[in-house]
């Protein structure tokens, strides 16, 4: 059976069989197109390697910056946590001064005017 497959393999278009010479030379060619293929698949497996490299060193400079940039944060938490929290601005004394001064103005000005 296999026999069989390897003469319909070298059959011409027309139906023909191909002769012993005409066989070799058509292995050859296709040994050939073989060595090529392999040739460019190995060019294009170290042209992926490289590229793969590249990658993979950007990668790791990112992910470092990454670690820093997060290790930077949490030190300015920290050294925003350890400073003191300014106190709230207490209401000055002399405003209080000035609403009690202000209402007494304005209950005598009230005053004044319901004598009229």
């Amino acid at each position: 059976m296999s026999e069989e497959n390897r003469w319909d393999e070298q059959r011409e278009d027309d139906g023909l069989t191909l002769g012993p010479e005409d066989a070799l030379r058509k292995e050859i060619e296709k040994s050939k197109s073989l060595k090529v293929d392999r040739l460019t698949l190995r060019d294009e497996i170290e042209k992926l390697r490289a590229q793969n490299a590249s990658l993979n060193k950007k990668y790791q400079n990112l992910k470092q910056e990454n670690e820093e940039v997060r290790e930077k944060m949490e030190l300015d938490k920290l050294a925003s946590r350890s400073e003191p929290e300014k106190p709230p601005v207490p209401f000055p004394p002399l405003a209080y001064y000035l609403l009690v001064f202000n209402l007494l103005a304005i209950g005598f000005l009230i005053y004044l005017q319901m004598q009229k």
